[in-house]
């Protein structure tokens, strides 16, 4: 006999809920486990979570979009799979991902200043310590495990202001924390910070940050490439070694993490990939409040706008003594100014020889040797500014 088209019983996905968890609670209001309802109910091999949650067969998704009579995208929205492009370039490790990932974007060096390593079979987020993360209030009102518990994106739960914390078990069959319930840490300030952008670019698919709104799979980059600076070899830091410590030291966190030789974020232990978060929040607020200079192409997008004057109506007229008190912009407007100028440039470099040249020219003013030179063109390189016009500067000095 052929079973039915429709589940009688399915309860529904919660928010951002895992595929895993929802078969397990779907499975549980028939008494079973979810391997038993996959076999006996939809007659499929057994699948462990952490392959339901990853990227399970599109024929099955199809079969429980059926069966539980929701749309087929709102299945597959539980898995991994669903966040391809947004949060991963692709599941698949391919060469060249690292750099591709990590790179595109700078915040607290400028661009080049860091080691371009390539992991083998990396991804990016996905942590390889196959520990479980929850938070103890959301589990306590119920089995529902969230699919980015299961990635180091964020170290607290957004809902309930507490960290996320390591169990073992399932939900509603039994659970073991790793910590007493009073064992709890205080939330720095800045991470609720973060991990609020965190949880506001999984459920609305942008960011609000000072400078202006940018779409998730921005923010996912930008807090992996400031994951990335905060580990980086500490003869890459230049004379911004000591604002990094100050970093460190402003979360009471050890300088990079502890870290005496670099490794993926992804293959570290859940302790220090949360104090690598919690150096992550500790720079962005200390990037926005002024006391810590971001040197990358991207700085500017976490420092506020300039608040820009409004006219009393006045019509403009000749200089007068008020008018020559005007108030002077801040080092910060000026800043402000000059970053948004220079990614104009570079952007305009790209496409218009012209402008390519003069940007050259400008910046070789500072060389003073054929090394500096040499550096100059790589960073046009990595800016991917084209060179051609070098064959008609090469005969002038080449150094200022």
């Amino acid at each position: 006999m052929r079973p039915p088209e429709r589940w009688p019983l399915h309860p529904a996905p919660a928010a951002t809920e895992s595929l895993s968890s929802w078969l397990r609670r779907t499975a549980a209001s028939y008494g079973m486990y979810s391997h038993q309802l996959l076999e006996h109910g939809l007659g499929h091999r057994e699948l462990n979570d952490a392959e339901l949650d990853l990227n399970p067969p599109p024929h099955l998704l199809d079969e429980l979009a059926k069966r539980a009579g929701l749309d087929q995208r709102r299945v597959s929205a539980m898995t991994m799979a669903a966040w391809v492009p947004w949060l991963f370039d692709s599941l698949t490790p391919v060469p060249d991902t690292y750099e591709t990932y990590v790179h595109q974007f700078s915040l607290l060096l400028p661009p080049g200043r860091r080691i371009v390593y390539a992991p083998r079979n990396w991804v990016p987020w996905l942590s390889t310590s196959g520990i479980r993360l929850g938070c103890r209030e959301c589990l306590e009102s119920g089995p529902t495990i969230l699919l980015f518990w299961q990635l180091p994106l964020m170290a607290s739960c957004p809902a309930h202001r507490r960290r996320l914390e390591t169990y073992e078990g399932h939900p509603a069959d039994y659970i073991r924390w790793a910590t007493p319930a009073d064992d709890q840490r205080e939330l720095p300030e800045s991470l609720i910070v973060l991990d609020r952008r965190t949880w506001q670019a999984i459920t609305t698919g942008f960011v609000d940050l000072p400078g202006r709104s940018v779409h998730a799979g921005v923010w996912f980059r930008l807090l992996r490439t400031l994951l990335d600076e905060l580990t980086t070899a500490q003869g890459r830091y230049g004379r911004q070694l000591e604002d990094v410590r100050r970093v460190w030291d402003h979360c009471g966190h050890p300088f990079r993490a502890g870290l005496h030789s670099w490794q993926p974020f992804e293959t570290l232990h859940w302790t220090r990939q949360q104090q690598l978060l919690e150096a992550a929040a500790a720079a962005m607020e200390m990037i926005e409040d002024g006391s810590l200079t971001a040197l990358g192409t991207s700085g500017h997008l976490l420092r506020p706008e300039p608040k820009a004057p409004i006219s009393d109506g006045t019509p403009p007229g000749s200089l007068t003594g008020a008018a020559g008190a005007q108030k002077q912009p801040t080092l910060d407007e000026l800043w402000n100014q000059v970053t948004t100028t220079l990614d104009t440039c570079i952007a305009a470099a790209k496409t218009d020889p012209v402008v390519a040249k003069h940007l050259f020219d400008f910046a070789r003013c500072g060389c003073r040797s054929e090394e500096s030179l040499r550096g100059l063109r790589d960073t046009f390189a990595e800016l991917q500014i084209p060179l051609d016009f070098l064959s008609q500067t090469e005969g002038g000095r080449p150094f200022a």
